[in-house]
């Protein structure tokens, strides 16, 4: 039975690949937590609860409901009966039953645990279709999706195929019929993201890079990933659209006002938010102000991403994302997609824009307003394949100078009013020596880890926390090491970022212990892949911080 109209879901599709380059960084945890959990899960293990405790360590914001939390909920249940907990979970694994059965008796049995255990501490035992949905996803990422009513509901609404007034699929609260069903939905919108080519290549380029991530082979959870891009971000775009539009027809839209409520953004909040030197900041800075292009390079972890916004922001003088513009290169990415070019649309071809003709359409309407094109994994891309003739137009002394693009007869020129910050990542070994376009064109600034600067400094007294302070003492023996080795160099060194973001309660042992454990030594063992003695006493060093304490 078809769900989807594939009409409809296009422009998700198309809203989506501008969306992920940009939103990586926050949405790998899905992945993240995907691997983490198929590391870790042993439904025989001697204690059910720890085990679960820590399979489910990077899942727990997928796992929230009302004020407390599914995964925490769980923990409780097992300390209070350990087999029946292992009980309800080996049930709800069981693929020789039916699934809504399995689901069912999940919710129920939890119940029974609630009403047996609680000592008035709980409020609910918070297990429904959600967190039901949510561990058969973990357990079975190539099988299952995170089910939200919500965002189903949505999805449904937009993109379903209607029989007559109503959509063929439309979920109804707490029925797990409608988890069902909507897995059925979500399986043809795979399907629609495993037919686009600019999608998959995309996605498995982040996930090349992230070794921390699960690889995704069916793109299940790029499908749960999609979903939730739908509900928070392309749902609130159309409704605006729709609003405004409504307000031109009929007459009521207003005359654009300046907008006063963009918050300012100086040297010094990006110096607050950056760990860098104010001679650092100054030297950036200038490069970008006197070649307009320049590429972050540095090893996974310096924060090139992180920075790449911030740096935006200083220069702009406030935090206005309407003139920022950020996409992923990766070996797929082409001229179409970038300037522009003809594409499949009804029975015919359509030429569609890209989105750096777009972007500098936008800036040549606010000449007097400095535009940041941001570039992610810029050396993955061939950059003479992606920008034409637009190579050489990106040049300082070229910018404003007009040609005619390979598809049009319209005049075009980059504006001066663009700045192209690119990231690259120097320890990516599978990379090719940069094009020798790529170095011409732009300034190369080395990114490199911040343990020593002020702000982290003050971050680190901030944790109050020997362990941690132990620790990033080891990480900066560790990245002299790297240094110093003549097959690797300062390129290879342990970014801090893997270190930041935490409150003073948030670091604990056991979070040190999985950066240790699932980014820093799967790194040092692609580095030291031939040299197993370097990595075992590595690892053996990094690991003595725990066993010390």
């Amino acid at each position: 039975m078809n769900i989807i109209d594939l009409e409809k879901l296009k422009p998700v599709l198309n809203g989506y690949k501008s969306y992920f380059p940009e939103h990586w960084e926050d949405e790998k945890f899905k992945w993240e937590a995907v691997k983490h959990f198929q590391h870790y899960w042993n439904i025989d293990a001697e204690n059910f609860g720890d085990m679960f405790k820590e399979a489910t360590a990077k899942a727990g914001n997928l796992m929230t409901s009302r004020n407390a939390y599914t995964r925490d909920m769980i923990i409780n249940f097992a300390e209070a009966d350990d087999e029946a907990v292992r009980t309800m979970f080996r049930d709800l694994y069981d693929e020789a039953e039916d699934l809504a059965v399995r689901v069912e008796d999940f919710i129920k049995t939890s119940k029974k645990l609630y009403e047996k255990y609680n000592d008035g501490k709980w409020n609910s035992p918070y297990q429904d279709i959600n967190s039901a949905s949510t561990f058969l996803w973990l357990r079975y990422p190539d099988k299952y999706y995170i089910y939200r009513y919500t965002t189903y509901r949505d999805v449904a609404e937009a993109v379903s195929i209607y029989e007559g007034e109503k959509p063929k699929y439309k979920p109804k609260a707490g029925a797990v019929d409608s988890m069902i069903g909507g897995f059925a939905m979500y399986d043809e919108i795979c399907t629609a993201i495993k037919a686009d080519r600019d999608i998959t290549a995309m996605i498995k380029a982040a996930l090349d890079l992230a070794h921390e991530c699960y690889s995704d082979p069916e793109m299940k959870t790029a499908t749960i990933d999609l979903g939730f891009y739908f509900e928070r971000y392309y749902l609130k775009e159309k409704n605006a659209e729709q609003e405004h539009e409504a307000s031109v027809e009929n007459g009521s839209e207003e005359l654009p006002e300046e907008v006063g409520n963009i918050p300012k953004y100086t040297k010094a909040d990006f110096l607050s938010e950056v760990y860098m030197t104010s001679e650092r900041y100054d030297t950036l800075t200038g490069l970008l102000r006197n070649k307009m292009n320049v590429i972050l390079q540095g090893a996974p972890g310096v924060g090139k991403t992180f920075i790449a916004k911030r740096l935006a922001y200083a220069m702009m003088g406030e935090k206005d994302d309407s003139r920022i513009k950020a996409v992923q290169f990766h070996q797929n990415y082409s001229y179409e997609d970038f300037v522009m070019g003809y594409r499949p649309y009804e029975d015919g071809f359509r030429l569609n824009k890209g989105v750096f003709y777009s972007f500098c359409k936008t800036a040549e309407n606010q000449p007097e307003k400095s535009h940041f094109f941001i570039i992610d994994e810029i050396n993955r891309g061939n950059m003479s394949k992606i920008l034409g003739e637009l190579l050489m137009l990106i040049e300082k002394d070229y910018r404003g100078t007009k040609v005619t693009p390979a598809y049009s007869d319209e005049q075009f020129s980059v504006p001066k009013n663009i700045y192209i910050i690119g990231m690259m990542n120097t320890a990516d070994r599978s990379l090719a020596m940069i094009d020798y376009a790529l170095r011409r064109r732009f300034s190369f600034f080395d990114m490199e880890p911040g343990f020593d600067s002020e702000g982290f400094k003050s971050y680190r007294k901030s944790l109050g926390n020997e362990t941690f302070n132990a620790l990033i003492e080891l990480i900066k023996e560790l990245n002299i090491a790297i240094s110093d080795d003549k097959s690797l160099g300062r390129g290879f060194q342990i970014g801090h970022s893997y270190f930041c973001g935490r409150e003073k309660n948030e670091c604990t042992e056991e979070w040190m212990r999985s950066v240790v454990e699932f980014d820093i030594l799967p790194m040092l063992s692609e580095y030291w892949f031939d040299e197993p003695e370097k990595l075992q006493r590595w690892e053996g060093n990094l690991n003595s911080v725990f066993k010390a304490k």
